[in-house]
């Protein structure tokens, strides 16, 4: 099984904690490692290190695509080993419930993990839409 980590700015990742607890129910798969004041880079670099050692298989959701939290994780993901640590950047509730229900109570065979999370992206993309668009305004 998976283990899902939310990383970024703030207290935008226990944010999203909370809406798949309220969506999904208690889940003790899902951490949370926030950048907040007072933290600096290094001591967010060491607590995301210590994280993906305690995990073989890990789904690593970034807040911002080019953030500290996204390039730290980005670095550190590449430089390791593990071809079961993945980073998804950008947090989009429906992505993060999409993969978080396959990969939390569906058995994901190591090889398909890439396509699946691919797979979620783009059928993630075609569900956001501009109202006003779609209403003929634009």
């Amino acid at each position: 099984m998976y283990q899902l980590l939310l990383i970024g700015h703030g207290k935008f990742p226990s944010g999203v904690q909370s809406a798949l607890h309220y969506l999904m129910g208690e889940n003790p798969n899902i951490s949370v490692l926030e950048l907040v004041d007072g933290m600096t880079h290094v001591q967010f670099e060491e607590e995301f290190t210590n994280l993906l050692q305690d995990y073989a298989k890990v789904l690593v959701f970034a807040d911002l695509t080019g953030g500290a939290p996204h390039q730290i994780a980005a670095r550190i993901i590449l430089e390791s080993t593990s071809l079961e640590h993945f980073l998804i950047s950008g947090m989009p509730l429906s992505v993060i419930t999409e993969l978080a229900m396959k990969f939390q109570f569906q058995e994901v065979a190591s090889l398909d993990a890439p396509m699946i999370i691919e797979q979620a992206l783009s059928e993630c993309k075609d569900l956001m839409v501009n109202l006003a668009v779609e209403r003929g305004k634009i």
